[in-house]
Formats: C-alpha cells, sequence, structure tokens
C-alpha cells in the first residue's frame, strides 16, 4: 500500500511538473507570437518607406532628366522686376 501511494505521489509531481512546464510553453508561444506580429508591422513600415523613397527618388531623375530649356522657361526662374 505505501508503495502504491509513493508511486501515485511521484505521478503527481510528473503531472505538476508537466503542467507547469505547458504553461511556460504556452507563454513563450504568445510572446512569440506578439513578437511576430510586431516584426510583421515593422516589415510592412518599412517596405512602405521603402516604397515611398523610391517614388521621390524617380520624380527627383525626372526634374533632373528634364531639358534645361524647359527649367529655363519655367515661372518659377523667370526673373520679376
Amino acid at each position: 500500500r505505501e508503495r502504491l501511494e509513493g508511486e501515485v505521489k511521484q505521478y503527481e509531481i510528473k503531472v505538476l511538473n508537466m503542467r507547469q512546464a505547458m504553461d511556460e510553453l504556452q507563454t513563450s508561444e504568445n510572446d512569440l507570437q506578439l513578437a511576430k506580429r510586431r516584426v510583421e508591422r515593422e516589415a510592412a513600415d518599412f517596405k512602405q518607406k521603402a516604397l515611398n523613397l523610391e517614388r521621390e527618388v524617380e520624380r527627383l531623375r525626372s526634374r533632373l532628366d528634364r531639358p534645361s530649356s524647359v527649367v529655363a522657361g519655367s515661372p518659377a526662374s523667370s526673373p520679376r522686376k
């Protein structure tokens, strides 16, 4: 009888340890999911910033590629008196 009670006690301890390990794994999984969502948001933000910068570069290139006569004839460069 004492032997069986000792075995039951050992199994109860094992079950408690397994439950604690499971709780820790679930907490870790939740933390990882939050981190993943945060990184995905940051990646989307960086992608959008890269697209905006590419558009800005193209806009500036198109300004540089214009013939100088177009720039010289623009109202912004005409002298006012």
